[in-house]
């Protein structure tokens, strides 16, 4: 099975205009969209069904086409010929959190697009937010040979303690035990924030999907509690707020570039 669980952390560091840090254990599914009716039938204790103690429904990904009653693989590969004017058509792998007791939010999803011979030809993010319930795409085409380091004009507003005036600079690493992004916003030529997911690839089957359970039986829960605390201590900090925007649309296009964009700003010296 293509499929498999990931445990590791994610990590929030905030340098303007407050100093801010957290630090949290992560779970979530990566998902080979070829593969979802052998992983529900693992257990019980995934079903299709809203309320179960982990939920997986394709509605809950690309609404705006799945609940139209089109596939999440088809959905995922309209986007990207909408974006890119073309769509690789090879295996789609879907890092995410799946619904936990009727609830689902995911901050971030990412879609890992390969071409037939395997090569991975696009990352399709899809971004929400909370409590206006808005999603974004940004896609990140990749070039091959060239590193997995993109660049994209933030558009769609996250958080209300950072303004929509940023560029996010992201770089993927994915091998067959672990997977890393890392992203910073950066503006007027400075970070101003970074976040790393750092995960360990486990094999998926039925002990497995208890054991991910057991360890994080509310894990929809647990990421909007973090949100809202985290947002209590930035006010108690005094964290300027930004007003809310609607973004204009709702896909973004990044650019590949072959040199790392915090690395040649931090060491200007060395280039």
């Amino acid at each position: 099975m293509n499929s498999s669980l990931c445990y590791g952390w994610i990590d929030h560091r905030r340098q303007a205009p407050r100093a801010h840090a957290f630090r949290y254990p992560i779970g979530m599914f990566y998902l080979d969209l070829a593969e979802q009716e052998q992983v529900l039938g693992l257990s019980r204790l995934l079903r299709p069904w809203r309320a179960a103690p982990l939920c997986w429904r394709e509605r809950d990904y690309l609404p705006a086409l799945t609940r139209q009653g089109m596939a999440l693989t088809q959905a995922v590969r309209d986007t990207l010929q909408q974006a890119l004017g073309s769509a690789p058509q090879g295996a789609i792998h879907l890092l995410t959190q799946p619904r936990s007791w009727g609830l689902s939010f995911n901050p971030v999803s990412f879609y890992f697009c390969h071409e037939l011979d395997g090569r991975l030809a696009a990352i399709l993010c899809e971004v929400r937010n909370t409590p206006w319930r808005e999603r974004h795409h940004y896609v990140l085409p990749v070039l091959a040979g060239e590193p997995h380091t993109f660049r994209v004009a933030k558009s769609f507003h996250v958080s209300p303690f950072l303004p929509r005036d940023m560029d996010y600079h992201m770089r993927f690493l994915i091998q067959d035990s672990h997977i890393r992004v890392r992203m910073e916003n950066w503006r007027a030529g400075h970070k101003v924030f970074e976040a790393d997911l750092a995960l360990q690839r486990r094999p998926l089957d039925a002990p497995a999907l208890r054991r991910y359970f057991l360890a994080f039986p509310w894990m929809s829960l647990r990421t909007l509690s973090a949100i809202y605390w985290q947002a209590l201590r930035l006010l108690f900090k005094r964290t300027s707020l930004h007003d809310h925007q609607a973004s204009q649309s709702d896909l973004s296009v990044g650019e590949t570039v072959q040199k790392d964009p915090v690395h040649a700003r931090t060491h200007p010296e060395r280039h």
